[in-house]
């Protein structure tokens, strides 16, 4: 046995030596041994994996094996390693394995399996398998060990190996499924009880499948009578994708357009229905943009369309996404209704309110002129008059014609409020534009650009301007302005804050009355009157000392967020 471990190193330090590869009879020459000895010791190494075998035509050649030490490679497993000899003593034994018996690797190598400190996992069947395992034979078997009143489970593997110097032995490996086990348990009993839900569901279901193959017909019939009903609605009805394709398009609409659906089909809404925008700074995007805002509860998207003999009309559109049955976008659906008499009567409207503008405007101018004439008679008497009691006088209807300019500005300023329809206006931009005419001071404003929107009077503006204007005058030693939101289940409540005096308890609801205040007493007045147009209020909520709070109440369909780039509402 000497002898042959004897030449077996000599041939593995030969093939070290010749990286490149030996053929058999290279070794036998080198050594010198007969070429069957030479075979049988190759034949050996290649079983115990030390060496590697490749053919090139008939010639064999031999080289080492490129691999890890075993002995290396215990320590790189998580499972539970012993490796046994022949005769069952322990040779090596990995780290986890140490940890989980709470062991020294000196208690365990040179030991006999079953002499060895490790109690739990010894029972009778393990090692009647052990003894059978190193003889050859693999095996594989789940056991459950209790150690210190906690329950583990393992999938034990038993593989016969061969060693370097050609030695036969065993490796035991202790997977731990404790995990898998109990989520296993958990399943087994998760299926139980879903079972038995299923025997009733299924029961259930009998049922319901009754129930529904009876409605089956109803439903036929439902949809027919839809699709006549989509198909004869006096309104026109399209379906268009989010980049304005029409995909669908009603009876009704090819009589109100003079275009069959076939032309129509596929085609572009803007440009075929929809009059192209003249305006060089607004692309069709933005118009289809325009077109699908959201209708709900507000307001109708108004747009001019046009007819095959050319001929404009304008119609109210309404839009809402159509989703599929995952939930997921689909298509808009636009149902849109002739406004075109509608559309004359408002011109007609418009024309008279801006004649009446007009008339106003030179009444003011004239009035205006009057009081000028009125302010250097008053002037005048003031410097012939002594007596103090017409004086008081003087002064008094100095006082009134000054109210009288007051009052003439102020219906010069507001004229326009409420003339023009409420629409949808982004909070941001809104107070930009009122800034454009007032200077802060040197006051910071804060405010988030986050796409916010509110359905309000185009007079929305003038709201900011006037809370503005207010902590500019009156706000002392104010040095920022913070607009800020926060939604709730009713809404949202868009904050106005600043960090001046503030504004005193008994003074936050009369701040609101008109004429209350130290310069016009209109502004708060008539920023409450703008909001109230469309449904919005608002109120001050600030602590003096601390600066002044308003909070302005949006009604939840009266707000939302815009998103750049995407026509889903």
């Amino acid at each position: 046995m000497k002898d042959q471990l004897d030449e077996i190193t000599r041939i593995r330090i030969l093939l070290k030596e010749n990286p490149k590869g030996m053929t058999i009879e290279d070794i036998a020459k080198k050594l010198p041994l007969n070429r069957t000895s030479t075979a049988k010791y190759l034949n050996t190494l290649l079983i115990s994996g030390q060496a590697e075998m490749r053919t090139f035509g008939r010639a064999k050649v031999f080289t080492l094996s490129q691999r890890v030490p075993f002995s290396q490679m215990l320590n790189l497993s998580s499972d539970l390693l012993l490796v046994l000899d022949h005769e069952l003593f322990i040779n090596q034994v990995n780290e986890p394995f140490l940890r989980f018996f709470d062991l020294t690797k000196e208690e365990l190598v040179g030991v006999r399996i079953d002499n060895a400190h490790v109690d739990p996992f010894l029972s009778a069947e393990n090692i009647r398998l052990i003894r059978e395992s190193v003889k050859g034979t693999e095996s594989t078997r789940m056991e459950r060990i209790e150690i210190n009143g906690q329950e583990f489970f393992f999938k034990i593997k038993m593989i016969p190996v061969v060693f370097d110097h050609g030695g036969q032995g065993l490796t035991v490996i202790l997977e731990d499924i404790t995990e898998v086990k109990k989520y296993q348990q958990h399943l087994e009993q998760l299926v139980d009880e879903r079972t038995k839900e299923l025997i009733t569901t299924n029961e259930q279901l009998l049922q319901e499948i009754d129930k529904r193959q009876k409605s089956q017909v109803a439903l036929e019939q439902s949809e027919r009578k839809y699709r006549e009903l989509v198909q004869t609605a006096n309104s026109i009805i399209l379906r268009i994708n989010n980049e304005g394709v029409i995909t669908f398009f009603n009876e009704f609409a090819e009589n109100f357009f003079g275009l069959p659906g076939q032309e129509v089909l596929g085609k572009n809404i803007v440009g075929t229905i929809i009059s192209s925008p003249d305006n060089q700074h607004k692309d069709p995007a933005g118009l289809i943009y325009e077109l699908l805002k959201p209708t709900e509860h507000m307001i109708f998207n108004e747009a001019e369309v046009i007819r095959r003999n050319k001929e404009k009309a304008w119609v109210a559109w309404t839009s809402k996404a159509v989703l599929d049955a995952r939930g997921n976008f689909s298509e808009f659906l636009l149902v849109g209704m002739d406004i075109s008499e509608r559309k004359q009567v408002e011109n007609a409207l418009h024309q008279i309110n801006t004649k009446l503008n007009l008339v106003s405007s030179i009444a003011r101018h004239d009035i205006l002129n009057k009081l000028t004439s009125i302010y250097g008679i008053i002037s005048l008497l003031k410097e012939t008059i002594v007596d103090p009691t017409y004086l008081e006088y003087l002064k008094k209807a100095e006082e009134s014609a000054l109210a009288i300019k007051r009052q003439i500005e102020f219906t010069r300023d507001y004229k326009d409020m409420g003339v023009e329809k409420a629409d949808w206006q982004v909070v941001s931009d809104t107070v930009s534009q009122a800034l454009a005419t007032r200077n802060l001071k040197g006051i910071v404003l804060d405010i988030p650009r986050n796409g916010l929107e509110i359905f309000a009077d185009p007079w929305l503006k003038k709201v900011f301007f006037n809370l503005i204007d207010n902590v500019v005058r009156y706000g002392e030693h104010a040095t920022k302005i913070t607009i800020s939101y926060h939604e709730s289940i009713d809404g949202l409540d868009i904050l106005f804050k600043d960090n001046g005096v503030g504004i005193p308890l008994n003074e936050k609801k009369r701040i609101f009355e008109r004429g209350y205040g130290k310069n016009t007493g209109y502004g708060l007045f008539m920023a409450r009157e703008i909001l109230a147009i469309t449904g919005l209020t608002i109120r001050e909520t600030g602590e003096l000392g601390e600066g002044a709070r308003f909070e302005i109440r949006v009604p939840k369909q009266a707000y939302r967020f815009k998103k750049e780039g995407n026509l889903q509402n």
